[in-house]
């Protein structure tokens, strides 16, 4: 471990040469992210002019608790904007977000992972040197191969591209040379001068120049060509651990244990003047130096942190672990295409970007009663503790007084006055009433706020206090009914007019003495915060966003649209177009006019620029009531947080912002990683997905917001809100396409996104032909089991129909051994009696009809026993059936007639259902020729589609009473039993025109047989 960290450590000066850090270099070196195609490299930008003063910086850190590495030994920056990272523990790709490891190449010795020295090419390569003996490996196209060794170095301790786009590497620890790059391999550069001195390559100039530190020998410069390099010396006097800068105006500074000096670039010499003396800087063990775009020259000490001087006017500032560095133990340091200089240290890595904001220490820690503050024409005051400080524009705070008690509100009318409230009173410190204090009504814990009217009247609202205003003769209230709660934000609008919060639940508008409610929940504005008046409007912060209140009416940008606005507490317009609000997510900038036109379309997106916890002087906003932003006439605003003041200057980067670049990172499935290249397959039986998607954003990554689409699923983009992964479940087989976009640093969603199309494999029993092939034997089996359930019925059928016959043929034989017996032994004895010569003539004839009557019955009964024992058919025509019950009458009555009418189209009849239509048929015949006293019978057959319908009607007496049946009779019972037995309905009543109607209707597919 020790002997990776020899570059730190153990060997100083082989690490105590400056690394390139010019906008130049930056600009034009790049690398190509794994994966992606060549691209051209991004034209260069033209240098900007210095600015008069440089900007603020915010400062951010990466631990091992965010899965930064440690030990960070090497920077750069490749083509496409990704921040490399080289330390004892190999080499990471970062995008703002994420610490990604790439893996040495093939065969790399296990002990040689320190990755000491990166360059990015302008081809799109990162090449990368190693500590240990590791030699040189190059990354290209997402893919890591080794570059090989130069000479016997065993530490690669500087590496720098060349003007032909090739690398020049500096080589220690043992063999120290200078290498370059050519097609046949590594190349010793000649110069002695380089090697004996311990040389190594500081950077390549805007005039294509390459220039040499060396330790105690000075500078070197030359210009590559085809031949043999030659170095030009460049005497500078005695330096050691000393690094070489150049800023964007071309000017050359080295920094060394002799402090910040000016050098020539066009002859050599002596350092023209001294910038900053050795005596301003921190100690040092040997720096390394960069300038960032604006002019300002940062640089490493590795032993008291990191410092930033400005040298157009000798200011220095140190930055050491007790300003939130990672690690006093710094060394490389990169200024990238964005204006963010990153240094890497023993705990971390750690970035410093230009920003409009810086805290105003003058002012001090907030006291436990919090600041406040309030503004008049150009100038602004604050209070905090007992102190109330004014600020002119551009100027420093001044003390303008000190209170008895703590200053707990400030105010400012119009007439000059400038008010501030203690706990028990009120004191005028400028305007026609200064120095006048006025009691208060009763001691008050909490102060709420206070205000001034047109006509110079004081208002304040407090606990206990209400809401009370200040007169000639002491303090008058101003009673309030509303369940809303007590007044604590006030304000009076251009029409003079008292805006009022109430209880954070609602807001109230006084007018000429009447007072309008507002309730919070009907209006749908919930927990109102804060009140801004401006020129035509008041807006009012809260919780759920922005409102807008004119004579109009009212305007809401919701936070579901805009989560920037979350809890706006502070809001401040400025002279030069500017807005700024400050919330619980930051500090937002957004131009007037576009905050304005977002009203007449609330939904679009607003652009804006925010700064969050990125930065750690931006705390949340403070809890209570009152201004809590106000500006001077500079520009400069000012916003009170719970951890201090923040300033605001008019200041915005004048570099353009970098292309950002959206990717899907990986897919995971089954708990396997898998690379986000082509179109991944996943296996059989993956139902569960997750995908991890990211933004090239080395500035602002975590005010990214995402949206997301999975085709064949998702139908319309859903929120993802800034997470980087999302994960889907209950997937069926079958291709995906997931798609990603994400907002602009102003908060507008752009086009361009990101998509991975991958394919979930089927099983076998999740293909079609597996469904079909299902489907067909679903079939094949069902109509093996209906046939089969066919087979049973009908064997059923036939073992009933057996028992049917086997039972007619019993009946059939009792019929003619018992009954048909019976009744001829009975006729053959009234035949004996008939003969008797004793009979006179009447009586003969009467007994011939009756034996002529017996011998019918006798007839009928062997037919019926004759039918009993055949086997009846499947199917017969009851019309035919029906057609000899025309015919039949009473031998011993005059028969009625019968009349027979067959309607509908005519069709078989199952054997069964016409054996009992036909009885039916027959007892209701026999009932109406006994005992109807009938003139006709009418039997009607209807062949219906649905039903079968017999109706038997006469027209004689009809039934007495109900159709029940005599006693000992049965053939109405009879009728009814044979009817249920074909689950038929059968109506017997008297018909409508007299005599009686037997109507039986059978289900047509209980009747019909095919």
């Amino acid at each position: 471990m020790i002997h990776r960290h020899r570059p730190f450590l153990l060997r100083p000066r082989s690490g105590a040469l400056a690394l390139a850090g010019l906008l130049a270099l930056a600009a034009a070196t790049a690398a190509s992210a794994p994966g992606s195609p060549e691209a051209a490299p991004p034209p260069p930008r033209p240098a900007p002019a210095l600015p008069a003063a440089p900007p603020a910086w915010m400062h951010r850190a990466w631990t091992v608790r965010d899965r930064a590495p440690r030990f960070v030994q090497s920077l750069a920056q490749d083509r496409d904007g990704f921040l490399w990272v080289g330390s004892v523990e190999g080499l990471f790709r970062f995008d703002g977000t994420t610490f990604q490891p790439v893996a040495p190449p093939p065969g790399h010795p296990r002990a040689a992972t320190a990755v000491s020295a990166l360059a990015a090419a302008p081809d799109g390569a990162v090449w990368l040197g190693y500590a240990g003996g590791g030699g040189m490996a190059v990354y290209r196209h997402g893919h890591i191969e080794d570059a090989g060794k130069p000479g016997d170095a065993s530490e690669i301790t500087r590496i720098v591209i060349g003007p032909d786009g090739e690398p020049w590497i500096g080589a220690g620890d043992g063999d120290h040379a200078v290498y370059r790059h050519t097609p046949t391999g590594w190349q010793a550069v000649a110069p002695a001068m380089l090697d004996a001195s311990e040389g190594e390559p500081q950077f390549t100039s805007a005039q294509g120049e390459l220039w040499f530190n060396t330790w105690n020998s000075g500078l070197f410069r030359g210009r590559p060509g085809p031949g043999p390099f030659r170095a030009q010396p460049w005497p500078v006097g005695r330096s050691s651990g000393s690094a070489l800068v150049q800023t964007a105006d071309s000017s050359l500074y080295l920094i060394d244990r002799s402090g910040l000096r000016a050098i020539s670039a066009t002859r050599p010499g002596p350092a023209q003047r001294v910038i900053v003396p050795a005596t301003a800087l921190p100690p040092a063990n040997f720096y390394r130096a960069v300038a960032d775009p604006f002019g300002r020259i940062w640089a490493t000490t590795y032993l008291s942190g990191v410092v930033a001087i400005w040298p157009q006017s000798g200011a220095v500032e140190r930055i050491s672990e007790s300003d939130g560095l990672t690690s006093d133990r710094a060394s490389p340091i990169l200024a990238d295409r964005d204006g963010n200089v990153w240094i890497g240290t023993e705990r971390g890595l750690d970035r410093f970007s230009p920003t409009p904001l810086r805290s105003l220490a003058q002012v001090g820690a907030p006291a436990p009663t919090g600041l406040v503050a309030t503004a008049l024409g150009a100038r602004a005051y604050l209070g905090n503790g007992r102190t109330v400080f004014a600020l002119d524009p551009g100027q420093a705070p001044r003390r303008l007084a000190t209170l008895d008690d703590f200053v707990m509100g400030l105010c400012a009318g119009a007439n000059g006055d400038v008010w501030a409230l203690e706990h028990n009173r009120a004191v005028a410190l400028a305007g026609p009433h200064r120095g006048q204090a006025a009691p208060l009504p009763r001691s008050v814990v909490e102060m709420f706020d206070c205000a001034v009217a047109p006509d110079g009247t004081l208002w304040v609202s407090g606990s206990g206090l209400g809401l009370i205003r200040r007169t000639a003769t002491g303090w008058a209230p101003l009673p309030i009914d509303s369940p809303l709660g007590a007044p604590r934000s006030l304000a009076f609008d251009n029409q003079g007019r008292l805006v009022m919060i109430l209880g954070r639940r609602g807001l109230a508008r006084l007018e000429r003495g009447k007072l309008t409610i507002w309730d919070g929940r009907q209006i749908g504005f919930e927990r109102p915060g804060s009140l801004t008046v401006r020129a035509n409007d008041v807006l009012v912060g809260g919780t759920t966003g922005l409102l807008r209140l004119t004579d109009k009416g009212m305007q809401v940008l919701d936070v579901a649209d805009h989560p920037w606005l979350f809890d706006t507490r502070g809001i401040i317009a400025t002279g030069n177009g500017t807005t700024w609000l400050l919330g619980y997510r930051g500090l937002s900038r957004v131009a007037t006019a576009a905050l304005d036109g977002a009203f007449a379309a609330p939904r679009r997106p607003i652009p804006h620029t925010t700064f969050d916890d990125d930065d750690r002087r931006i705390a949340l906003p403070q809890p209570g009531a009152g201004e809590q932003m106000v500006a001077d006439g500079g520009g400069r605003v000012l916003a009170l947080t719970r951890s201090g003041v923040l300033e605001a200057l008019p200041w915005s980067s004048p570099l353009p912002e970098a292309p950002y670049r959206l990717f899907v990172r990986a897919l995971e499935a089954n708990g396997n990683e898998i690379a986000a290249s082509g179109a991944p397959v996943l296996p059989v039986g993956t139902t569960q997905v997750t995908i991890r998607y990211g933004v090239l954003d080395l500035a602002t990554p975590s005010q990214r917001r995402f949206r997301v689409r999975l085709s064949g699923l998702d139908e319309t983009w859903a929120g993802n809100g800034t997470a980087q992964d999302i994960s889907y479940a209950n997937l069926a087989p079958g291709a995906y396409r997931f798609e990603v976009q994400t907002t602009d640093r102003q908060g507008a969603w752009q086009p361009q996104g990101a998509a991975l199309a991958f394919t979930i494999r089927a099983a076998f029993w999740q293909t079609t032909w597996f469904r079909l092939a299902v489907a067909a034997v679903i079939l094949v089996l069902a109509r093996a089991l209906y046939l089969q359930r066919t087979r049973v019925l009908l064997a059923r059928a036939r073992a009933k129909r057996e028992g049917q016959v086997a039972e007619r043929e019993r009946i059939a034989r009792e019929l003619h051994d018992t009954l048909l017996q019976g009744v001829q032994g009975l006729i053959l004895r009234f035949q004996a009696v008939a003969t008797r010569a004793s009979l006179d003539p009447a009586t003969r004839a009467e007994l011939d009809a009756v034996l002529e009557r017996g011998d019918d019955v006798v007839a009928a009964a062997r037919d019926r026993v004759i039918d009993l024992r055949a086997q009846s058919a499947a199917a017969v025509d009851l019309g035919q059936a029906l057609a000899p019950l025309a015919t039949q009458g009473c031998a011993d009555t005059q028969p009625p007639p019968v009349v027979l009418r067959i309607t509908g189209k005519p069709r078989q009849v199952a054997a069964g259902v016409a054996e009992e239509c036909l009885a039916v048929a027959q007892e209701a015949v026999e009932n109406a020729r006994r005992h109807a006293s009938a003139q006709t019978i009418t039997v009607a057959l209807h062949f219906g589609p649905c039903d079968l319908i017999l109706r038997i009607s006469d027209d004689g007496v009809g039934f007495a009473g109900a159709p029940c049946g005599a006693e000992g009779h049965f053939g109405l019972v009879g009728m009814r039993e044979r009817a249920g037995r074909l689950r038929a309905r059968i109506d017997i009543r008297n018909g409508a025109q007299g005599g009686a109607v037997v109507q039986l209707r059978v289900p047509g597919r209980t009747a019909y047989r095919a």
